[in-house]
């Protein structure tokens, strides 16, 4: 692991902080369309599938720059990454309220998840740069927590702006307010420094020799941690980008109300974050954590449309599923971690998220046909067996991982 001088928990608080501001508004923007879908739909007419598409061209751009993104970093700097990936995505996000067209919106799409690159490869070399390591578990799941935060809010914000403006002022309003983000976190200097990358593989100080460069990332473990968050992205993507129609076309929710539980599902997860952290960091076993929270997870998401669920039970539900999503990934980030050599932090975990994006993308075509052609109540039940899928890739993973 790289070797991190002892600094104060202020200066590794205030680090935590600031990354976290971009998460936040990382996933915020990324959880501000779906729940307009209907309302798109209306405005553009266009089907939920091609509204699916241009949130699939958000995560697929974002997701493939990952790798790039990380691999540069130590040639353009870490604070200059996040600054200029957030303001693009802003930006993109700001001119949405101008579009008049699904082309229009599309493209904005794009170049809002050309700025979302940043996130991952970025905050997680600062991470490995600015904080000990014995507080690392819960660095890794404050900032997974900022960024569930930022998607548990967006539904509600960007259903209460358009309310109380239209929605084309809700989407300048809120790209605005992170274009000032973007010029606070540029302003940073040091503070935002990225781990020093390694370039060539050498001992490490228990004479570990480690893979770098290609060999590394086409390694076993990092590729079944690539198609891990592939699937698991694939499973939260369906209920982030076709929830809320589907629960809507079930006549589970009404519009409002689907919103509503979208918002506490991304706020279940924003909390079993945190208990994911605490468990992280006392319990140890990473793997069998995921196992039994993902599977907890998907037994929940075959419940809507057996039991046709409505009001209280209908939140109950998805904010059990939420916990269930949220307390696996302190434990995923530290999986990946293990089996990321010294320097690396942003090459590897910039790589495996592109698998998450991947996935998270597809999910928008993919369960918006499903929705289009009149099977909206599979998409709960698919997503719960992928996450059963997801549970044996990550112990694979793990096997993997332990005969390297």
């Amino acid at each position: 692991m790289t070797a991190i001088a002892e600094a104060p928990a202020v200066s590794e608080n205030r680090v935590l902080s600031l990354i976290g501001v971009g998460h936040f508004l990382s996933h915020f923007y990324l959880l501000t369309l779906p729940p307009m879908f209907l309302v798109f739909s209306r405005e553009f007419e266009v089907g939920f599938g091609a509204l699916g598409l241009a949130l699939a061209g958000y995560g697929w751009v974002g997701g493939i720059l990952q790798a790039p993104v990380g691999a540069a970093l130590d040639k353009i700097g870490a604070r200059q990454m996040l600054a200029a990936g957030l303001a693009l995505n802003a930006t993109a996000i700001m001119l949405i309220g101008f579009s008049d067209s699904y082309w229009q919106l599309f493209v904005l799409a794009v170049l809002a998840g050309t700025g979302n690159s940043v996130f991952h490869p970025v905050d997680y070399a600062i991470i490995a740069a600015k904080v000990r390591e014995k507080r690392l578990g819960r660095a890794y799941s404050l900032h997974t927590f900022s960024g569930f935060a930022g998607g548990a809010a967006a539904p509600l914000v960007i259903g209460g702006l358009a309310m109380a403006f239209d929605w084309r002022m809700a989407f300048i309003i809120v790209g605005v307010c992170g274009i000032g983000a973007a010029l606070l976190i540029f302003m940073q200097g040091d503070r935002l420094e990225g781990e020093r990358v390694v370039k060539d593989a050498g001992p490490d100080a228990n004479g570990k020799t480690h893979l770098s460069g290609r060999a590394l990332l086409l390694s076993p473990p990092v590729l079944l941690y690539f198609l891990f968050l592939a699937t698991y992205g694939l499973a939260t993507g369906a209920i982030g980008s076709q929830g809320v129609v589907a629960m809507n076309l079930m006549g589970l929710a009404t519009e409002a109300e689907a919103r509503g539980v979208l918002s506490a599902y991304q706020a279940a997860i924003a909390i079993g974050i945190l208990t994911g952290g605490v468990l992280a960091e006392r319990y140890g076993r990473h793997g069998l954590t995921a196992a039994v929270a993902l599977l907890g997870a998907a037994a929940l998401l075959l419940l809507p449309p057996v039991l046709s669920p409505t009001g209280a039970l209908l939140f109950a539900i998805f904010i059990g599923s939420g916990f269930g999503f949220g307390i696996v990934l302190p434990a995923r980030d530290l999986m990946v971690r293990a089996i990321t050599p010294p320097g690396a932090s942003g090459r590897v975990f910039g790589f495996v998220f592109v698998g998450l994006s991947i996935g998270s993308g597809a999910s928008g075509p993919i369960f918006g046909q499903l929705v289009d052609a009149g099977f909206q109540n599979w998409l709960f039940p698919i997503a719960g067996i992928l996450l059963v899928i997801a549970v044996i890739i990550t112990t694979l993973a793990q096997m993997a991982a332990n005969k390297q």
